[in-house]
């Protein structure tokens, strides 16, 4: 009972981030009906998308303020095979997803510039606050660091709700709290997120080459991050 208690405690601000998400649409839904006259399907899709942007970014900047720490500083050196590894996570798991899961996709009516926005920076931004910044230190509280980051990779995964999206959601959950852990910047993490995201957009099939190159980037960029260890390559933002 009082390491449920913690467990809870600890999701304080995303239970209250998602509650206020909800609660946010379904006004915007009413109001909008009621001042547009459209239909509820033309508000979800033309209204909705630019209100949960202005709505998660005011949101993102107010929780990281609020739980603001110092960490250390990134090496320029790493942003680039992380943004390499987030490529490739997305391209290897999606492709293993087509390949293996009956799926059926459904192409967004959103354009795709203020889907790049929303799903490829802004949302992750704030899932990263939300779920590593916040979660995850403070699951490491209570938890050993291999605990706390398998009961944050499944937290991650089951609001995503979605049985494909919780696969994926979890395989990389692990990955970005592997990083998180062992980097202690959540730049990082953020850089992981996005480029996984903002990949995704473009790929609706599989194909056997962006599998196989896909994981030959993994390995190589990985390799680069484990092995780079020279004070050469510290040049700090």
């Amino acid at each position: 009972m009082k390491y449920l208690k913690k467990l809870l405690f600890s999701l304080k601000e995303i239970i209250i981030a998602y509650i206020l998400q909800y609660i946010l649409i379904i006004i915007s839904c009413i109001l909008l009906k009621i001042i547009t006259n459209k239909s509820l399907s033309y508000i979800i899709n033309n209204y909705i998308p630019y209100i949960m942007i202005i709505f998660t970014l005011f949101l993102t900047i107010y929780l990281y303020k609020k739980n603001k720490r110092t960490e250390p500083k990134i090496i320029t050196t790493y942003i680039i095979p992380y943004i390499s590894i987030g490529i490739s996570i997305s391209c290897l798991l999606n492709m293993l997803i087509f390949k293996y899961l009956i799926i059926t996709l459904t192409h967004s009516t959103i354009n795709i510039l203020t889907l790049i926005i929303s799903s490829g920076l802004i949302g992750p931004i704030y899932e990263e606050i939300l779920f590593r910044y916040i979660l995850l230190n403070k699951l490491k509280k209570f938890n050993n660091p291999n605990l706390a980051i398998l009961i944050n990779s499944l937290i991650f995964a089951l609001i995503h709700f979605n049985i494909t999206k919780i696969i994926y959601a979890f395989l990389l959950g692990l990955i970005i709290n592997v990083t998180y852990h062992k980097r202690k910047n959540i730049l990082y993490p953020i850089i992981i997120h996005s480029s996984a995201n903002i990949t995704a957009i473009f790929l609706n099939n599989y194909n056997h080459n962006i599998l196989l190159l896909s994981l030959i980037c993994l390995i190589i960029n990985c390799y680069i991050i484990i092995n780079n260890k020279s004070n050469i390559y510290n040049i700090n933002l």
